[in-house]
């Protein structure tokens, strides 16, 4: 997998970066097309909390990115925006994208959200209740969280313990929801309409209960740009911590486009013992050329798995050895031409791992 992002971080490079101003659109690069069927949604959790890497950035690499998307040739549309026009069926400005954060960490409306802002580029923010109710110097307050929506901060839901669904079972994930709900109500008057899975982790059942439950659509934690022909209750979004902050993969990750694909086995993301390794298997669409390049990397393995080819657009992946218990994730990607490639990320959960 790392050999693959050096790869495509190679590609990345060796873009050209040009401006033309378009309404909302930054700039487009000579020769793109003027819309696309995707977009890319970035997801952070820290700003300048340097002790804890694996959900921090560094406000030198986030002012790097802000640069990066000021001058590389980016639209700019809140997330409640790019999913209804997702949802429609509805072209997006090319090379959309825009920004989520969870947890809210006191860092996001101290150094995150202000640099942002600043610039123009939208945040949606996912809250999860309880740590705001604690008081805890590392969470925003209610009064923060009112201030950034005032601001113009989209609010998202994100429970209210920030719990593993999948783990406490579909009643006690459902009640925890109502309980989030309640404190929304009481906190900003509404109940917001977007839901952030927490750790990304979802299954089937806790999917469908989410979308029963009225919410206009729901985000995991896996790399790809979310797209038309996706799932709206399991779109993708692209972790950006200090480990993979860095502006080659920023670049790369930032155009990337969602590979339009159907009919995806298994739906459910858990993965039971009798069925590890699964078997994974999509048909892409018949518009997309240039198949044969494509490859898909398990995170468990160092390798591209093997991936079978069963007619023009149907494909099955294969690998021997099982996942490990706990997030794994499954990334196919291609190139898209003028430097962009197609990305698609999928989610497996094996039941039993270690809770983080």
């Amino acid at each position: 997998m790392l050999k693959h992002f050096k790869n495509l971080g190679r590609a990345a490079r060796s873009l050209k970066g040009a401006m033309v101003a378009l309404g909302t659109v930054a700039g487009l690069l000579p020769g793109a097309a003027i819309a696309d069927q995707s977009a890319v949604i970035l997801l952070y959790h820290r700003f300048g909390e340097d002790d804890i890497p694996s959900t921090n950035i560094r406000i030198e690499q986030l002012e790097g990115q802000i640069e990066q998307l000021k001058a590389g040739g980016y639209s700019f549309l809140s997330l409640g925006e790019i999913v209804r026009r997702l949802k429609a069926r509805e072209d997006l400005p090319s090379r959309t994208i825009t920004i989520t954060v969870d947890d809210a960490y006191k860092s996001i409306a101290t150094n995150g959200w202000p640099r942002l802002r600043a610039t123009g580029i939208p945040m949606t923010l996912f809250v999860s209740t309880e740590p705001v109710d604690s008081g805890s110097s590392n969470y925003m307050s209610w009064d923060d969280v009112r201030r950034l929506k005032a601001e113009g901060v989209e609010i998202g839901h994100h429970t209210a313990t920030h719990l593993h669904m999948p783990h406490a079972g579909l009643d006690a994930a459902m009640a925890d929801v109502k309980t989030a709900s309640a404190r929304f109500e009481a906190e900003l008057g509404s109940v917001p309409e977007l839901f952030a899975y927490p750790y990304g982790e979802y299954d089937l059942p806790t999917r469908n209960a989410i979308e029963a439950a009225g919410f206009k659509a729901a985000f995991a934690q896996v790399s790809g740009a979310a797209g038309q022909m996706d799932d709206p209750y399991s779109l993708p979004r692209f972790p950006v911590n200090e480990h993979y902050g860095d502006l080659p993969r920023f670049k790369l990750i930032s155009q990337a486009i969602a590979l339009p694909i159907s009919d995806i086995a298994p739906l459910d993301p858990v993965v039971d013992e009798a069925h590890n390794p699964p078997l994974f298997g999509f048909t892409v669409d018949d518009g997309v050329k240039g198949l044969a390049a494509l490859t898909c990397y398990p995170s468990h393995i160092g390798a591209p798995a093997n991936l079978i080819r069963l007619d023009e657009t149907r494909f099955e992946v294969r690998f021997d050895k099982p996942f490990p218990k706990g997030r794994n994730r499954i990334n196919c990607t291609m190139p898209a031409g003028k430097g962009r490639w197609y990305w698609y990320g999928k989610f497996f959960l094996v039941p039993g791992g270690v809770l983080d």
